[in-house]
């Protein structure tokens, strides 16, 4: 692993992703060491780009270019391969061939929704959510996009915001087994209701 790093990286059983040597190579900023550092300089390039960007319709969001651009609008700070979709397979995601296909046939699904009605519109946000999560077109921060996309797209069906967690008033760690939890169950059962609840408190 990068000999830049002091500090362990984040085991895959707590649901990060693992970044692969490859992926390393992409930090831009000399000066991160640590698993803190890497988060506090991501987190301060989204900050940036919420407070700048305009935020889409739903016809500019639900494209393929939208997502990379925005991913790469996230982590162009950070990380040289921001906004271009990974080629290694990691410890979760689809097989990395089929991440292209698997992302418009998931665009293509959310406008069925959005105009069959099939769904509440923060529910049909969460599975947006959800099924790009389940794809991880990425190397990293693919939880983190999503969540900014779903935020989007249940602003651009003008209803309510989404919070994922934020007013449950609990420590990191607890919030962030919660979502997993809710994740999971999405995954195995097709049950949404827990990462609706989540994404809506």
């Amino acid at each position: 692993m990068n000999g830049r790093w002091t500090d362990p990286l984040v085991p895959a059983t707590d649901g990060h992703t693992r970044l692969d040597d490859d992926a390393m190579r992409g930090l831009k900023p000399a000066w991160i060491r640590t698993r803190g550092d890497l988060n506090g300089a991501e987190q301060q390039n989204i900050l940036n780009v919420v407070a700048t960007r305009h935020p889409p319709t739903i016809e500019e969001l639900l494209t393929d270019g939208y997502l990379r651009g925005l991913h790469r609008a996230m982590f162009s700070d950070v990380w040289t391969w921001a906004g271009t979709y990974r080629r290694t397979n990691p410890n979760i995601g689809c097989d990395w061939h089929q991440i292209t296909v698997n992302v418009r046939s998931l665009l293509d699904d959310v406008k069925y929704w959005i105009e069959q009605s099939t769904c509440a519109a923060d529910e049909v946000a969460v599975r947006f959510h959800h099924r790009l999560v389940f794809i991880h077109p990425f190397p990293n921060g693919n939880g983190r996009h999503s969540r900014l996309a779903a935020n989007y797209l249940v602003t651009a069906l003008k209803a309510g915001p989404l919070t994922w967690g934020s007013e449950l008033n609990l420590p990191t760690s607890e919030l962030r087994n919660i979502y997993i939890g809710a994740l999971r169950l999405a995954d195995s059962e097709s049950d949404f209701s827990a990462l609706v609840t989540f994404a809506k408190n």
